[in-house]
């Protein structure tokens, strides 16, 4: 059976280091003692060491002159987070974090025989927490091109092509106009422009990178 402290999260941050930081806030007020990771996908356009120090959170870089597709850098590190942890949580930085307990709820599935659950819905895959099984079965589609391979992608061409269902815990995925964000009970996504969410995919295309 697995517990908390099987549980490594980590998040990806490229282009967006206010993000990150609103990510982090809420991941800790409710998780404290959690074994967290940051992605540092920046190419050394930011120092994100400043954000990870005062969250109590490792950082591993991508050392590369441009920053990576979000599911090459899901699958390279996952091989290393899998070799000290049993279960991962993974989000990117643009997801906010509003209530506890659902990586409690979401062990509680994955005890259960599940090997991905998600924190929103299952019908979106924005912040999920999965077993090494399903990461050696199923894994990551590192070939598709563009910045990341989105939630609705992802969902349909490997969790529900190898399972035929997406379990989650988020209950609901609806826009909360007084946030200005679409979020379920647990997780939201803020739209571009707003709690530090800058579109990632027009800052590659200024800086020349065909994303």
């Amino acid at each position: 059976m697995y517990t908390i402290k099987d549980v490594a999260w980590y998040s990806v941050v490229t282009l967006r280091d206010t993000a990150l930081e609103n990510h982090l806030r809420g991941l800790r007020k409710f998780y404290p003692d959690l074994d967290v990771y940051t992605i540092d996908n920046n190419a050394g356009h930011y120092d994100i060491s400043p954000i990870a120090e005062r969250y109590n959170v490792k950082v591993l870089v991508n050392e590369t002159t441009q920053p990576l597709p979000l599911t090459i850098t899901q699958d390279n590190w996952s091989k290393e987070l899998f070799k000290k942890h049993k279960v991962l949580c993974f989000s990117s930085d643009d997801i906010q974090i509003f209530e506890g307990g659902f990586i409690e709820k979401s062990l509680d599935l994955i005890n259960q025989g599940d090997e991905i659950v998600s924190f929103s819905t299952n019908r979106d895959a924005v912040a999920y927490m999965y077993t090494e099984r399903y990461f050696k079965d199923v894994g990551f589609e590192i070939t598709k091109p563009g910045k990341e391979y989105t939630g609705a992608e992802f969902l349909d061409a490997m969790v529900m092509k190898a399972y035929g269902k997406f379990p989650q815990v988020g209950e609901y995925w609806r826009w909360e106009e007084d946030i200005k964000c679409w979020r379920s009970r647990y997780v939201g996504n803020p739209i571009p422009g707003i709690l530090g969410k800058d579109c990632v995919n027009e800052k590659l295309r200024n800086m020349g990178i065909p994303y």
